[in-house]
């Protein structure tokens, strides 16, 4: 049996975007897991939101092999690959993450129910796409790459549409909008287009809201907006954010400018986890 293995990326935005948001961030990151120090306990909303990642990456597996006909499965049942990513953090951690796994399963079993007439054909799951983006100036090219969590075909169009799966407490107009210039996003659309040409419909969020004080969980998917112009230069982007890195790398972590900005530094899932050590440069 298979189990999905939905994490980051090897050299995708997040990595990036840490460099844009915060330098030093990106450099302390980098340098926690190459000595492999212990990581604090991820926030709640991170940990309920990689646990529902692992859930809808199997359960949507599995739907693409029924649609393929395939009556034995290669890969565990959703629920038994929550619990098996549960089994797979640290000892320290295993607690804090189980914790959420009655939340999560209850959620999942409620988004295949409330989709379960849905007529996408799933044609990858949790892929990884790769470009190489070059950088003239300095006769330079960089790897990029994004995970999808999942590319879906409309039957009716023959469009082919990468889905990211994003949970929220709550889903508003502006929940949807803060991801219409989401380099992740931009991303997407850029690598979408050079895969798929024409046929490439777009990038679709699904949304998967948690249950509030109603005790039911909300779904909604929406398409992006275009951004053209982002889009246009988003390889200009993805060069700056590489020079940084390049112009710092010879330099301890804690010597990289630090964006030292309220929503950098604290943000919707709390303190940056290097929050004490910016504060204190690693000792109290």
């Amino acid at each position: 049996m298979k189990l999905i293995n939905p994490g980051p990326s090897r050299a995708g935005w997040h990595r990036l975007q840490n460099v844009m948001q915060c330098p030093r961030k990106y450099a302390l990151a980098t340098d926690e897991k190459k000595t492999r120090r212990a990581t604090m306990i991820p926030s709640p909303p991170l940990i309920k939101g990689s646990l529902l990642h692992m859930g809808l990456a199997h359960h949507y597996a599995q739907r693409g092999e029924t649609q393929k006909g395939i009556t034995e499965s290669e890969y565990y049942d959703p629920v038994d690959a929550i619990n098996m990513l549960v089994d797979l953090q640290p000892k320290a951690h295993k607690d804090a993450w189980a914790e959420w796994v009655p939340l999560v399963t209850e959620v999942l079993l409620a988004y295949t129910l409330h989709w379960s007439n849905e007529n996408w054909l799933v044609v990858d799951n949790e892929k990884e796409l790769l470009a190489t983006i070059p950088d003239k100036e300095r006769d330079e090219r960089y790897l990029y790459s994004q995970r999808v969590d999942s590319i879906w075909q409309d039957p009716r169009t023959q469009k082919v549409w990468f889905v990211d799966h994003k949970t929220s407490f709550r889903i508003t107009s502006s929940t949807i909008k803060r991801y219409e210039l989401s380099g992740q996003f931009i991303g997407y659309t850029m690598l979408g287009r050079a895969l798929f040409k024409q046929q490439f419909g777009g990038v679709l969020v699904n949304f998967i809201g948690w249950p509030q004080k109603n005790g039911l969980p909300k779904f909604e998917r929406a398409v992006l907006g275009a951004a053209p112009h982002a889009l246009k230069h988003m390889q200009k982007t993805l060069v700056h954010a590489e020079r940084v890195i390049h112009d710092h790398k010879d330099i301890p972590a804690l010597e990289w400018p630090g964006a030292h900005h309220e929503n950098a530094c604290v943000t919707q899932y709390g303190p940056c986890k290097f929050f004490d050590v910016c504060r204190w440069g690693g000792m109290k």
